[in-house]
């Protein structure tokens, strides 16, 4: 059977490594010129741990897993607020939990396919049609293909999903922030070597931590009206610059590298809400139908959760192709719904709007860790099948 999958980042990376096991003929398309660096540091855990657990990728992941010892959070005088022990929060996974950056889990799920898998970077969809038993595709560098199953894994602004699903306004939620993140060279400025520095204020907070090779990252999330859109980095930095400007701490020396970041990142805070993410041989998965928001910390691993169940039914139809798509629909659609809620839930809580709702995050945050409490806390993911 011959299957297109349209992106090489993680969903899809991870769905083409399971379908070539199967037997399956699997051509990807990446619009972008190569494998991506850009991103942020990660927590990785739930049903993407699951997963990885039963591929047998846990040791890839523990080679890129950062040892980082505390979380803390910062006055804006620099001085330490209060501080949690990262192995404390680890423990309320269970300590089925790393974190890694993000380019770092594409470049391990790429090292695992690439001598079996062709990707054509530079190329993405341009015209999709299908009949009873094909996909017809034309791509970007004007080459034709015939696939029994399209998938569209080319996210939160994926073509295939407007191709296929219509116009992407009615599917995203914006939920009312921005954020950008890039590394950049730790000088004596930067102290912090193990931990993860928050400094927060209403609507607006910066993280740092430092990263291999002597790099320093850093994450910016702020409150946002309107969604941005696409917008040049030029204008991008001048947002961080309107809003954090007048942030004490180091983060006017942070400021200051956006404009040399080689990797700098940029954009609105979204979900993705679909009731369908199936159209006869199309189906989507990762964040072109399921993101939760990077607020909420599993989009990775839910977009390898869903890679996973979707190759999973499609072993379980037996060649049944209609069948098992609609098996991965039925399975993962109501989950992800739960979790888009709780995410939104959470959202609300992680990024305070006032200095009364920030005063009871930092409370509830430094009493989570206790023992005691670790037994009340659930992280809401979903259940990948057996």
């Amino acid at each position: 059977m011959e299957v297109l999958i349209v992106g090489a980042g993680i969903a899809g990376l991870t769905l083409a490594d399971q379908l070539e096991q199967q037997g399956y003929s699997v051509l990807m398309v990446e619009q972008a010129p190569g494998p991506r660096t850009e991103g942020y540091m990660m927590d990785f855990f739930g049903a993407g741990y699951d997963v990885a657990e039963r591929i047998g990728l846990l040791p890839d992941l523990e080679s890129i897993h950062y040892p980082i010892e505390s979380l803390n959070t910062i006055r804006p005088d620099g001085t330490t607020k209060y501080s949690l022990r990262y192995k404390d929060v680890r423990a309320l996974l269970n300590n089925r939990h790393y974190n890694f950056m993000r380019g770092d889990l594409e470049r391990v799920l790429l090292e695992r396919v690439k001598d079996r898998i062709q990707i054509r970077y530079r190329t993405t969809v341009t015209s999709i049609k299908q009949d009873n038993s094909m996909v017809h595709v034309e791509l970007s560098d004007e080459t034709t293909v015939d696939v029994n199953l399209l998938v569209g894994a080319d996210g939160i602004r994926s073509k295939v999903r407007s191709m296929a699903f219509g116009e992407p306004d009615q599917f995203i939620r914006f939920m009312g922030y921005n954020t950008a993140a890039f590394t950049f060279p730790r000088t004596s400025a930067f102290k912090s070597v193990y931990s993860f520095d928050n400094l927060a204020k209403p609507k607006r907070q910066v993280t740092l931590y430092p990263i291999a090779e002597n790099r320093m990252a850093a994450f910016f999330l702020f409150n946002k009206e309107r969604a941005s859109g696409r917008i040049t980095r030029e204008q991008a930095i001048e947002e961080l610059y309107a809003r954090y400007g007048d942030m004490e701490w180091v983060v006017p020396d942070v400021l200051r590298e956006a404009n040399n970041a080689s990797d700098f990142y940029y954009d609105d805070v979204s979900q993705v809400e679909m009731s369908r993410w199936v159209k006869g041989r199309i189906a989507l998965v990762g964040d072109a139908c399921q993101c939760v928001s990077l607020v909420a910390g599993q989009g990775a691993s839910l977009a390898m959760a869903g890679a996973y169940t979707l190759a999973y039914c499609l072993r379980k139809s037996k060649g049944n192709l209609i069948r098992g798509l609609a098996d991965y629909e039925e399975i993962m659609v109501p989950q992800v719904t739960k979790v888009q809620s709780s995410a939104r839930k959470f959202a609300s809580f992680y990024f305070p709007e006032t200095r009364s709702q920030l005063y009871v995050r930092d409370l509830i945050m430094r009493v989570s860790v206790l023992p005691v409490i670790r037994n009340f806390i659930n992280f809401k993911s979903i259940r990948i099948p057996r």
